[in-house]
């Protein structure tokens, strides 16, 4: 099956170009362009520098937004398998109606501090110090 392409014309830079792109992918295109210029005329609120300077600062923001993107892609597999196990965790409580998790926890006997003595502390009888 052929991808239909199109041609679009986006600006970058406050320069056009002309693109050919598949024709499902011109949305995420344009968002791109679009987003490329924020981060443009916001460093241009910012700062004074060349436009040289505002696409690569332009670069290392989208370079690092695109780097934390990965991370949580990577971590999404754990998150799944996390809120897998919650939901066993559910399911099994609300079939044992809870009997044995609230019983293990009062169980235990609570925990006691010993009371701090008052007053000098006594002198040992046997002759250590």
């Amino acid at each position: 099956m052929e991808r239909k392409m199109m041609k679009i014309r986006v600006e970058i830079a406050e320069k056009p170009y002309r693109l050919t792109i598949p024709a499902d992918e011109e949305e995420r295109v344009r968002r791109a362009a679009r987003h490329i210029k924020e981060q443009i005329d916001s460093l241009k609120r910012n700062y004074d520098a060349s436009l040289t300077e505002y696409l690569a600062m332009a670069a290392m923001r989208i370079s690092i937004e695109n780097e934390e993107n990965k991370e949580r892609l990577e971590m999404a597999p754990e998150a799944l398998k996390l809120k897998a196990l919650a939901s066993q965790l559910d399911e099994w409580t609300e079939t044992h109606g809870g009997d044995g998790v609230e019983t293990a926890l009062t169980d235990t006997p609570p925990i006691v501090k010993p009371k701090a003595r008052r007053g000098r502390p006594r002198k040992k009888t046997d002759g250590t110090l």
